[in-house]
């Protein structure tokens, strides 16, 4: 079983393709998303918050999480959905210039987690 296939627990009852079914959950929209938003933060240094001690140590742990489900190893989305709330850690180290970009993060991981539930 391919790893899009658990994020969505192989539940495809409108018998959409897989690519389809990706493309109505922007699957893509949301990997180049957060590209976007690893490059932004990449820019950041120093800082705090919650479970991230710095800038730099939020853009590695990112960095990987994207690995993990862009190549297979992970396919638990909820790193992202914590990462990326209102007022979490994106938005302390990012502030208003992420702000668009995070709340449409939030907003995709959101509803895969509400379809989930």
């Amino acid at each position: 079983m391919g790893i899009l296939s658990k994020i969505f627990k192989s539940n495809r009852p409108d018998n959409l393709s897989k690519v389809d079914y990706w493309k109505k959950w922007e699957f893509f929209e949301l990997l180049e998303d957060l590209h976007a938003a690893e490059k932004i933060l990449a820019e950041y240094k120093g800082g705090y918050s919650g479970e991230f001690l710095s800038a730099e140590e939020f853009h590695e742990a990112l960095i990987e999480a994207i690995d993990d489900i862009e190549f297979g190893n992970q396919t638990d989305l909820s790193r992202f959905w914590l990462w990326f709330a209102p007022t979490c850690a994106w938005d302390d180290f990012v502030g208003e210039e992420g702000i668009e970009l995070g709340n449409r993060i939030f907003e995709r991981v959101d509803k895969w987690k509400k379809a989930s539930s």
